[in-house]
């Protein structure tokens, strides 16, 4: 062997033994437990800031979109150039793609690995549903790497939308990019390996986060891969070198303040409705719709003279007794008529109208007998709020008991006595406006 021959040799074993040496070095890191808790540290103050910005951007939604209610979450961006794709498949199906960072005006997250953000909604809550309401449940299950839920034991606590850094390509992962088409998170060439889910999300335990899919029953439900009217699964588990997914989900617990905020929006305009209404007949109010447990909702008028009901839309009955027989326009919205919105179905069910004797149809001639917070009324409009853990919706018996969606003084309705707080009680979330306004 010529010294030309041993010495290109000696190099090139060199050579090997450095880059054996880097890649070492980069699992090494990989899987050291201070450079992972790093990652992590990065990973949740990344994944809290998309969750509060989808936060922020529910709370808002009718302020920036005249006419609908609060509550909905952007559909997801397709192509990594930070705008929501609308719209985002069929309507009530979950939809994938990456987070629509413009759309929320935010930034674009990255996660520690430098990757932009996944994202997930629900089609109970992604904008194209057209109304959502606080009745509305989730569509993403949450699991561990040993199939344990992390939502809790029913799917009434699905996530209602998930936010996901996928980290650093693992082996597999090829998340090519065609300059030429290239954005800020992705590509405009759909084929890219840099807008491909799989390329940057991780199986564990057979759930898929890359399409939420599961070979079996989760909590005694099929699961069904995004998009879906129906579950999807996703999981949660320590990072490894095959898998480095984080996430956080948005549940009806992070929405709370969602929630209330739509239960405030809807009472507000079912109250001015009922005022323009009573302006318009000598301040009466046409009858409540009955509770009745044999029969699903209704929302006719009776002449039973019950004081407690959900809103009518017919008012047949009031109108026989000289009461206008219809509902006027909307004054917070000039050319609608009142409870002829488009999302007024998706509510209905849970407002409820109380009114005084003398504000009825057919007067009383006597003293107020109803009361909001120790003060006499003329009205009360109560909008219960989300279901707690022991009231159920199902049935018609349920959605006729009173106690299903009021708490507190609100569930005797008979008393005539409400109230719009109760500090002494363990669950209370019912938004409550008399007449003359709103809190």
């Amino acid at each position: 062997m010529t010294e030309r021959a041993r010495s290109y040799g000696a190099a090139l074993l060199v050579f090997l033994l450095l880059m054996v040496t880097a890649a070492s070095a980069v699992l090494l890191a990989a899987l050291d437990p201070v450079s992972q808790r790093a990652r992590d540290a990065t990973n949740h103050t990344i994944l809290k800031q998309a969750r509060e910005a989808l936060l922020g951007y529910a709370l808002t939604y009718a302020d920036n979109h005249p006419g609908s209610p609060p509550g909905l979450l952007p559909c997801p961006d397709v192509n990594g150039d930070g705008l929501a794709d609308v719209p985002c498949g069929v309507a009530n199906q979950s939809a994938l793609g990456r987070l629509p960072w413009r759309t929320l005006g935010i930034g674009p997250l990255r996660d520690s690995g430098g990757s932009c953000l996944w994202y997930g909604v629900s089609g109970t809550y992604k904008e194209t549903a057209g109304a959502v309401s606080t009745e509305a449940d989730g569509h993403f299950l949450l699991f561990d790497d040993a199939l344990n839920s992390l939502n809790g034991p029913n799917q009434d606590l699905a996530a209602m939308a998930v936010v996901i850094a996928p980290g650093m390509a693992i082996a597999g992962q090829s998340r090519t990019l065609n300059p030429a088409t290239a954005t800020e998170c992705g590509s405009t060439t759909p084929g890219d390996g840099v807008n491909i889910a799989s390329r940057f999300l991780e199986s564990r335990a057979g759930i898929d986060n890359a399409s939420g899919f599961f070979a079996g029953t989760l909590l005694g439900l099929p699961i069904s891969a995004i998009p879906s009217a129906g579950f999807s699964a996703l999981v949660k588990a320590p990072a490894s070198q095959d898998f480095n997914d984080a996430l956080v989900t948005l549940t009806a617990r992070e929405l709370r303040p969602v929630h209330r905020q739509m239960q405030r929006w809807v009472g507000q305009r079912v109250r001015a409705c009922l005022a323009a209404y009573a302006a318009a007949n000598a301040g009466r109010l046409p009858w409540p719709a009955p509770l009745n447990p044999a029969t699903a909702p209704g929302y006719d008028d009776s002449d039973s003279q019950q004081r407690f009901g959900r809103i009518p839309t017919v008012l047949d009955h009031s109108a026989a007794v000289g009461l206008a027989a219809a509902w006027p326009a909307d004054p917070l919205q000039p050319g609608t008529l009142c409870f002829a919105w488009g999302w007024w179905p998706n509510f209905r069910e849970t407002v409820f109208l109380a009114i005084d004797g003398e504000t009825s149809p057919i007067g009383s001639g006597g003293a107020p007998s109803l009361q909001l917070d120790s003060l006499p009324q003329k009205a009360a409009v109560l909008v219960a709020g989300r279901r707690d853990g022991l009231q159920q919706r199902l049935t018609n018996a349920q959605k006729a008991a009173v106690s299903h969606y009021l708490e507190s003084n609100n569930a005797l309705p008979t008393a005539d006595v409400f109230v719009s707080h109760d500090a002494g009680a363990v669950f209370f979330n019912d938004y409550v406006c008399s007449l003359a306004g709103c809190p």
